[in-house]
């Protein structure tokens, strides 16, 4: 085989990744999860919110050596194995509405989240480097990212019809019968070349480069945790907006459209934002505008009981909010050694883990108490977080 057609075979991982983002982009749940949750599960909200504390803290435990996994041994199988053990979860999840098989199916599908987390992004990123195409990782994770938003957007109704014709419970068996399809994708990737001696490298020896980049590297210290500290808060918006709707009287037969419509909002600048970064020359001013827009959503929703205007608010929320990550990516790959890049970046993700951990039973409690003095904290902590940056523009 010669050295082109190897690297055409190592890039058709690009478009077989995009069939797998849309396997996996594909929710029966999403737009049914608090239904599912409270009259199939039987759980209450702060319940709900205890749980996912649970599943945040075993992604937590979970990330370092999934990571690490990635690493020693190879991406394309930490993504097989991922894919196996969300078809797991989502079967543990809809086979009996019993509180220790929740816990189980949780604990299944941190694990799943941590194997590629990172571990796509490096993937991706070793893919285009063997044809010195790196520069390109924004707009590949861009258009995945898109894709599979398109799939939540077709999949949410579906999930609202397949709750009202057949079942609840069927919404979560069905979505592990589609994830078994991303499986067999992940089997068709071709790793792209480690160096030799990556492959002796100790796990220990791999586990102690990735904390160490992070320790020493300034820059990657400030662009990580900059994004994360606010992608936080942002992401808290998937647990609330369903109770939202349900305050302002919204009809449950609506809510899987409104996600669908949410979607297609956020879809659309996943292609905007690095067209944008492009074009802008202090991409520090993007990244502001976008912090501040996303911040003041917030708190107009804290406001916001007339429903058009609450909806309103969380287009622009998914629109900003959700793809302001993507401004940070080539920043962050070019301070990251290629050989430990998905422990790298597992390490990052590491800290956020843990962090909504501890957030998420409290913020059951704040919801159930009330929902709109959550929207306004999380709108003030976004704006003052958003005035604390040390991300200068040459570091984007």
């Amino acid at each position: 085989m010669s050295d082109e057609e190897f690297k055409q075979k190592i890039f058709r991982n690009v478009w077989k990744f995009y069939i797998y983002s849309f396997i996996l982009g594909i929710h029966t749940v999403r737009g049914v999860y608090l239904p599912y949750m409270t009259e199939w599960g039987g759980l209450t909200y702060p319940e709900i919110m205890f749980l996912q504390g649970y599943f945040m803290l075993m992604i937590f435990l979970f990330e370092i050596p999934s990571g690490a996994i990635a690493d020693y041994l190879s991406r394309r199988a930490a993504l097989s194995l991922s894919a196996i053990f969300v078809v797991l979860a989502t079967f543990a999840y809809s086979v009996y509405p019993h509180i220790l098989l929740f816990f189980l199916a949780e604990t299944l599908w941190a694990f799943s989240i941590a194997l590629s987390s990172g571990t796509d992004e490096a993937f991706m990123f070793s893919t285009l480097k063997t044809n010195n195409e790196e520069n390109k990782l924004p707009r590949v994770l861009g258009r995945a990212q898109f894709i599979y938003v398109i799939a939540n957007v077709i999949s949410a109704p579906l999930g609202s019809v397949i709750a009202a014709t057949i079942s609840l419970q069927f919404t979560m068996t069905c979505l592990g019968l589609i994830y078994i399809g991303a499986f067999i994708t992940s089997l068709t990737y071709k790793e792209p070349p480690f160096r030799r001696e990556e492959k002796t490298i100790s796990y220990i020896s791999i586990l102690k480069d990735g904390f160490k980049e992070l320790k020493n590297n300034r820059i990657l210290r400030i662009l990580c945790f900059d994004r994360l500290f606010i992608n936080i808060p942002v992401f808290l918006l998937f647990w609330t907006y369903q109770p939202y709707l349900t305050v302002v009287n919204i009809p449950i037969l609506w809510f899987g459209f409104i996600l669908s419509a949410m979607n297609i909002f956020n879809a659309m600048f996943n292609v905007l934002i690095p067209k944008f970064l492009k074009k802008v020359n202090k991409k520090k001013d993007l990244l502001i505008t976008v912090n501040i827009i996303t911040g003041f959503a917030f708190v107009v929703l804290g406001f916001a009981v007339i429903p058009v205007i609450g909806i309103l608010m969380l287009f622009l929320i998914v629109g900003f909010g959700y793809t302001r990550g993507l401004i940070y990516i080539n920043g962050i790959n070019r301070q990251i050694e290629s050989e430990n890049r998905a422990t790298v970046l597992s390490t990052i993700n590491m800290f956020g883990s843990i962090a909504r951990a501890i957030l998420y039973p409290i913020i059951g409690f704040i919801v159930e108490w009330n929902l709109f003095v959550m929207f306004l904290i999380i709108g003030i902590m976004i704006l003052i977080l958003t005035a604390l940056t040390r991300v200068k523009s040459e570091y984007l």
